[in-house]
């Protein structure tokens, strides 16, 4: 059987009634797991841990979510966040993975979906194994690529024979769509590092440091694009591989949409099928895993008290208000899965950055 079926089956809470009699020590385990940096007095509190600073994603939606899925569980006791520093959340996964061993192992990771994009690259950072964690609550956000002109118009006319400069983070980073998206409509991008907010990005766009940039669809996206439209600056496409919830015209294309009108036999490829796996990583801002042998009694209770809580204003109204998305149940697990792509495709994702990290750091280098 694989992995994924595998997760599959945990998920859906496969085979409860037969294993849950013999686990029940184990579900226990997983209900009331301690901190063992507390003082004796608090152990019954539960750990979850938080990749980010309480001021990330992951540490906004874990102060909203934590005090609803304590009243849906049912629990004796509060939660206690554990949050671990580091801009993508390797350093928080790392930590949720390494104590995994320990007698009283923290019960949850909250962590952005930078933490799966950082594995399917191969960072040396990463210590864990995400395809061994069982998401019950996400929260998405997918972004949009802004340029000159529109791609099927004039931007290659534009761009020569120059490579198409691209505002990021880092190289490595969230932006890795845009950057693989435009290699595969051949048009040879440049990763400019140093750009890790939408402002920053856009104040490069503008003064010409830049051609390309990746900015969030969220509530700030048409105050910035119609700044942006007012400097002769356009969306390119979304950097997602799946429909949005509402549609909405104002909006440009998905990439695979693009990619099938510009290049057909390109959008066939197996890096094609792997941009896919980014975005999805990409576009999720936080997640709400356990790990993988968590028993399936305490797998369900989880997922549910993820479902109703996802259903409760507090949670709704913050989603909107960011226009973010909530996934929990069947849909979460779907969307998990879509971050783990099959072993030829993510050697097809390393091969490609192997090729293109020395040309990026190095502007004469070959090609």
């Amino acid at each position: 059987m694989s992995r994924r079926l595998f997760l599959g089956g945990l998920a859906g809470g496969a085979g409860v009634s037969l294993l849950a009699p013999s686990l029940s020590g184990n579900v226990a385990r997983a209900e009331n797991s301690l901190n063992d940096s507390l003082p004796p007095q608090t152990r019954s509190l539960t750990q979850l841990i938080v990749a980010g600073t309480p001021e990330t994603p992951s540490g906004r939606w874990a102060s909203l979510l934590t005090p609803l899925l304590e009243e849906n569980l049912q629990r004796p006791s509060p939660f206690t966040l554990s949050h671990a520093l580091g801009w993508d959340g390797v350093t928080g996964a790392n930590l949720f993975d390494a104590q995994q061993q320990a007698p009283d192992a923290p019960s949850a990771l909250m962590a952005p979906g930078t933490v799966m994009l950082a594995a399917m690259l191969g960072d040396a950072r990463v210590h864990y194994d995400y395809e061994r964690w069982l998401p019950v609550f996400m929260a998405c956000q997918p972004t949009v690529t802004i340029g000159h002109v529109s791609l099927h118009l004039s931007l290659g006319a534009l761009l020569g024979n120059r490579k198409a400069r691209v505002a990021v983070s880092r190289p490595t980073g969230p932006e890795l769509p845009t950057l693989l998206a435009l290699d595969l409509l051949g048009l040879r991008p440049l990763p400019v590092s140093g750009y890790a907010t939408p402002e920053s990005a856009m104040d490069a766009l503008y003064a010409g440091t830049v051609d390309v940039i990746q900015i969030p669809l969220d509530r700030e996206y048409e105050a910035r694009i119609a700044t942006l439209g007012k400097q002769g600056f356009v969306p390119l496409f979304i950097n997602t591989p799946n429909a949005l919830p509402v549609s909405e015209p104002a909006l440009p294309p998905g990439f695979m949409t693009v990619l099938q009108h510009e290049r057909r036999k390109i959008a066939q490829t197996p890096l094609a099928s792997a941009w896919q796996a980014l975005a999805t990583a990409a576009s999720i801002k936080t997640a709400l895993l356990l790990p993988l042998l968590t028993p399936p009694a305490a797998v369900a209770r989880w997922r549910h008290a993820a479902e109703i809580s996802a259903t409760r204003p507090t949670i709704s109204n913050a989603a909107a208000e960011n226009r973010e998305s909530i996934k929990t149940g069947p849909t979460c697990m779907a969307l998990y899965n879509d971050t783990m792509p099959d072993v030829s495709l993510i050697m097809t994702i390393r091969r490609w950055l192997a090729l293109n990290l020395p040309r990026w750091r190095d502007p004469t280098h070959p090609g």
